[in-house]
């Protein structure tokens, strides 16, 4: 897929949120990923600390050029 912005190539990944461990955040990480503790808490993109966020993650593509992330609520 590509950014409906700049036109290169997106990053598939997932957003994690809510209630893994202690930390009640929203990251992001890349689909070739494992989502483990240690990965989300290292590897991952802090996105919010929003303690209401209990989705467990949402399909979502990034664009490291511009920074945006596209979200495809039919995946």
């Amino acid at each position: 897929m590509n950014c409906p912005y700049c036109t290169k190539e997106l990053i598939p990944g997932f957003i994690y949120g809510g209630s893994y461990g202690v930390n009640h955040s929203l990251r992001w990480l890349p689909e070739t990923k494992m989502p483990t503790l240690a990965a989300l808490e290292l590897d991952s993109e802090l996105l919010s600390t929003n303690k209401l966020a209990s989705q467990p993650r949402v399909k979502s593509y990034k664009c490291i050029h511009c920074n945006k992330m596209v979200i495809n609520l039919d995946e």
